[in-house]
């Protein structure tokens, strides 16, 4: 009986033998096969919705938040490969930010990614999505948010070269303003006309902050701001004609 039993555990095992030996050279062929192609990159997907990403994550909308947020600061790198900024769906990518945005508006990390990693693009005509987020952002009332807005505005001026837009901003960064704040948040849209070349709006907006706002900013940049209008907005006549250009 002993016999038996022997003789049938050598059968199962060589059956098994060579199950094993098959998946192995099944596994050997495909690394062959394969060895030499590169994973596809499918670029950022549309953002699934806030419930959705919220269930995935067991109903918590600060885990939600924190892994999506590492999910977006990985895009591009997901392949073991790199990714150019400029590759990116930048329109999905802004699905992304809103729906970040519905979890949690109080955390500055989603921003923080958007003007300083995804606003170093490549092509800068895909930041009008990073702007349009920061510009919102920028408007919330806790403390620092105002600075997104800011941003908003160094990439249209610098990166867009866009000084229309940039004005826009700069006057929805002085509707913000709050004592407290720096001077130069209030100072942006005269610094901005000028550029333009509209010299005399330019110098009725700095000279209006200086009636309204002198007792709010610090010296320095009251002083500043003398100096902008006296040698920047002002040509040497009009300095010289000019009372708040004494000293200067």
């Amino acid at each position: 009986m002993m016999d038996r039993f022997f003789e049938e555990c050598q059968r199962v095992g060589a059956k098994v033998f060579v199950l094993l030996l098959l998946f192995l050279s099944l596994n050997v062929a495909a690394m062959f096969y394969t060895k030499d192609k590169l994973p596809q990159w499918t670029n950022i997907p549309p953002a699934p919705s806030s419930l959705a990403i919220t269930m995935a994550f067991l109903g918590d909308p600060e885990l939600a938040y924190r892994s999506s947020a590492l999910t977006i600061q990985n895009f591009g790198n997901m392949t073991g490969q790199d990714q150019a900024l400029k590759d990116y769906n930048y329109d999905h990518l802004e699905q992304w930010f809103w729906m970040e945005n519905s979890l949690n508006k109080k955390s500055n990390y989603i921003p923080a990614l958007a003007a300083y990693y995804f606003g170093a693009t490549q092509n800068p005509e895909q930041l009008y999505p990073v702007i349009d987020y920061l510009r919102v952002v920028g408007t919330y009332p806790d403390d620092g948010k105002w600075r997104w807005l800011g941003q908003s505005i160094f990439l249209a001026r610098h990166k867009l070269d866009d000084q229309k837009l940039a004005m826009e901003l700069a006057d929805e960064l002085a509707g913000v303003y709050r004592k407290g704040m720096p001077g130069w948040t209030l100072q942006m849209k005269s610094i901005i006309a000028s550029e333009m070349g509209e010299k005399e709006l330019a110098y009725d907006m700095m000279v209006e902050i200086l009636k309204t706002e002198s007792a709010n900013l610090h010296p320095a940049e009251v002083n500043f701001m003398l100096d902008y209008i006296c040698n920047t907005i002002l040509d040497p006549v009009q300095k010289s004609q000019n009372a708040l250009c004494q000293g200067q």
